[in-house]
C-alpha cells in the first residue's frame, strides 16, 4: 500500500526519465565520456556483493535484479527489486564496502560509474545532481511508507503485498492477467515478506482457491489484482493505493 497520489508518481517517473536522459547525454559528451562505462551483466552474475569493497554503482538501462543481504543464521533477506531506471549499489557511496548484494535475474545493461567519477559528475553537472537527489528522496519516502504499512499487516497480507510488489517490478501485463516468473519461488516470496516458507505455500494455495491467482511451478499469474488490493486496504488508510500502481525498490 502507498499513500502517494497519482500525480506524484507521474512526476517521479518524469524526473527519473530526465535523470537517465541526462546521464545518456553526459555519457556521450566528449569531456565526460571516459567517466562512464556501459556494461553487460549476464543472468546469474553478481553486480555487487555484500561486505566487498565498493568499486562503483550501476544505473540500470535494461534487465531485472534482486537485491538482498544475509541475516541471522545466514538466512537471505530480499531488500528490494531493481529494473530499468533504478540504481544499484549506491548505498555504498561514501563507504568502503557494499551493504547488500545484487544479482542479475536476467541479462542486464547498465552504466557503471566509480565513486570518484560520480563525485566529478555531481560537481560538474548541478542539474544531474538535483535529479539524482529527487530520485533518491522519492525512494527513501517510498521505503518508509512501505515499512509503516508492513508493520500493520498480518502474515497473509505481507505475502500479498510482496506478491504485488514483485508483479509491479517484474510482471508482464496480458489479457489473461499479470504474468510473473522472476522471484516467485516460495523461498523468495517468504524472504521478501519476512514470513515462513510454509506460510507462503499455504497463502498461495488459498489465493489460488479463491481464483485470485493461478500457479504453474515458478510462474504466477495474478488474475484478480483488485481483490488482492482490497484485502490490503482493510489494514491501511482508506485513501491508500496499492503497491502495484507504483514503482517500488
Amino acid at each position: 500500500m502507498n499513500e502517494l497520489y497519482d500525480f506524484e508518481l507521474e512526476k517521479y517517473h518524469f524526473d527519473r526519465n530526465k535523470l537517465f536522459k541526462r546521464l545518456l547525454q553526459i555519457a556521450n559528451t566528449k569531456n565526460t565520456i571516459s567517466l562512464i562505462e556501459q556494461k553487460t551483466i549476464s543472468k546469474g552474475t553478481f553486480l555487487v556483493k555484500e561486505n566487498e569493497n565498493v568499486t562503483g554503482f550501476y544505473f540500470i538501462l535494461e534487465g531485472k535484479i534482486k537485491v538482498f543481504n544475509t541475516g541471522a543464521q545466514n538466512k537471505t533477506q530480499i531488500l528490494k527489486l531493481a529494473s530499468k531506471g533504478d540504481i544499484v549499489g549506491l548505498s555504498g557511496f561514501n563507504s568502503s564496502y557494499y551493504w547488500s548484494s545484487a544479482i542479475a535475474e536476467q541479462n542486464v545493461e547498465a552504466y557503471f560509474i566509480t565513486p570518484k567519477n560520480l563525485e566529478i559528475l555531481l560537481g560538474l553537472y548541478n542539474d544531474f545532481a538535483l535529479l539524482l537527489i529527487k530520485a533518491l528522496a522519492f525512494k527513501a519516502r517510498n521505503y518508509e511508507i512501505r515499512q509503516k504499512h508492513l508493520s500493520l499487516f498480518p502474515a497473509t497480507e505481507r505475502i500479498i503485498d510482496s506478491l504485488l510488489l514483485i508483479a509491479s517490478k517484474f510482471g508482464i501485463k496480458t489479457s489473461n492477467g499479470i504474468f510473473v516468473e522472476h522471484c516467485t519461488s516460495r523461498k523468495d516470496i517468504s524472504s521478501f515478506a519476512s514470513v515462513s516458507e510454509a506460510n507462503t505455500i499455504r497463502t498461495l494455495r488459498k489465493l489460488k482457491e479463491k481464483e485470485y491467482i493461478t500457479v504453474a511451478s515458478k510462474l504466477i499469474i495474478i488474475t484478480n489484482k483488485e481483490a488482492l488490493i482490497n484485502q490490503l486496504r482493510k489494514y491501511c488508510c482508506p485513501r491508500a493505493n496499492s503497491h502495484f500502481f507504483f514503482d517500488k525498490s
